[in-house]
């Protein structure tokens, strides 16, 4: 506000001083000549006289002259203090606002953060083993599940041991005849064994175990209703469930085929599929490949491998009821890994395969019969599993524990003596399923 005031009281003494330049030049007229002009003042705020007088006049004159010269210099010198004056006040404005727009824009400006412009790698992992290295392109689709005799005379099966892209999971339980039948599944169907075998028909309890891992469900044939017995075919339409049957699906004859150079008793041991052309098939049946996630089982892995208890489990051997055979294991701690030597056929060849993870499940089993099996006059009786839950044993790295297990949400959920899930092992698992109230047992060593 000071500033203000001297601006005024300068702009107000250069308009006096122009009234008193007007009232002094009505002094006595004299003979005007042209002289050399001095500047003009550059402000628009006032008004200088600018005639020039000649240096031949007389005395007075001269004295109103030279009273005019002195004041017009007077205004000039004030015009430029003034312009000096107002310069420096704009200057200084000017300066402010332009700090003080610096010093809002530095309080108001987010502090940088530097950002690392190299991502962490993202590691793909099999999400029914937990291995690194999966493929990508396999990320968030469904796995298959295909049907796999255990007969004496299917063994050693084609695809199981280790020396080929073995199952991510195999499970394992009682059909019919005191036999056991298995399920393989694999998360990445694009990667399977060129040949998989002996394929054959598919059974309820298989569906509906399939069916907690969303997965596409391939087999060579299929149980049929009839009386109390409510069959393969029927469980298929019920629930809606993608499959592939050899003896059914239409348009995909190319991915089944026969081998018969192990001479094996019957041609029902004879039906393979060809691992690599599943995928075709897949994409030509138009199935959904998209994994439903709310329906896919995954189990948890542990970051490192470790015991999983503290009790010694250097053997297991289950027996799936009273009516089958067990299935025995051994842990060999130079690989950390249960083998067994069970799918072995001591006429056609030798089998070693190997497991990180055992996974027993009791479950309640019911036995229903059919009679007239396929209008030959005699009855089939049927091994039924409830997945009602229950009990169980889970081994890895030479220990074991007991679990409880039961379907939540239409998934399996395995769960440690304290109720928290468990946690394999990263690698494959063997899923023996037996029987609580038909004699199945476990023995552990």
């Amino acid at each position: 506000m000071s500033d203000n005031n001297e601006i005024d009281d300068i702009i107000k003494e250069i308009r006096n001083k122009n009234e008193e330049l007007d009232t002094e030049k009505k002094a006595p007229e004299f003979e005007e000549t042209p002289v050399e002009t001095a500047p003009e003042p550059q402000s628009e705020e006032f008004t200088v006289n600018t005639d020039e007088y000649s240096p031949e006049f007389d005395e007075a004159d001269y004295e109103a002259h030279k009273k005019v010269e002195n004041n017009k210099k007077k205004i000039a010198i004030i015009a430029v203090a003034a312009i000096a004056i107002v310069a420096i006040i704009v200057t200084v404005v000017v300066f402010a606002v332009k700090n003080k727009s610096k010093d809002e824009e530095t309080t108001t400006q987010k502090p940088s953060t530097t950002v690392s412009t190299t991502a962490a790698p993202v590691v793909i992992t099999n999400p029914l083993t937990g291995e690194k290295g999966y493929n990508k392109s396999a990320v968030d689709v469904r796995p298959v599940a295909c049907v796999v005799e255990n007969s004496y005379y299917a063994r050693p099966q084609w695809g199981i041991d280790s020396k080929s892209n073995s199952p991510d999971i195999i499970l394992e339980g009682e059909v019919e005849g005191g036999e056991s039948r298995m399920l393989w599944f694999y998360a990445d169907y694009t990667s399977l064994p060129d040949q998989i075998g002996p394929m054959r028909s598919a059974r309820p309890p298989f569906i509906k175990f399939s069916e907690m891992f969303d997965a596409i469900f391939i087999h060579w044939g299929q149980s049929a209703s009839k009386g109390n017995y409510v069959g393969a075919k029927t469980v298929f339409k019920q629930d809606n469930v993608d499959h592939i049957n050899e003896m059914t699906t239409p348009g995909v004859g190319y991915l089944y085929g026969r081998d018969s150079s192990r001479n094996a008793y019957g041609v029902e041991h004879t039906g393979i599929l060809h691992g690599d052309k599943v995928a075709q098939a897949i994409k030509d049946c138009g199935f959904r490949t998209e994994v439903d996630s709310s329906a896919y089982t995954k189990f948890a892995f542990n970051d490192k491998e470790k015991a999983v208890g503290k009790t010694a489990c250097n053997t297991l051997g289950l027996t799936f009821s009273s009516r089958t055979q067990s299935r025995d294991w051994t842990y060999n701690s130079d690989d950390k890994m249960y083998h067994t030597e069970d799918f072995s056929n001591s006429n056609i060849g030798f089998s070693d395969v190997k497991r990180k993870n055992l996974l027993v499940l009791f479950d309640n089993t019911a036995y229903i019969v059919k009679n007239n099996y396929k209008n030959s006059g005699s009855s089939e009786t049927y091994c039924d599993y409830k997945l009602s839950g229950g009990n169980g044993k889970l081994a890895s790295l030479g220990t074991v524990i007991d679990i409880t297990w039961s379907v939540e949400n239409g998934k399996l959920s395995v769960k440690d003596s304290a109720g928290k899930e468990v946690k394999l092992n990263v690698g494959t698992t063997w899923i023996g399923w037996g029987s609580s109230n038909n004699g199945g047992s476990v023995a552990i060593g």
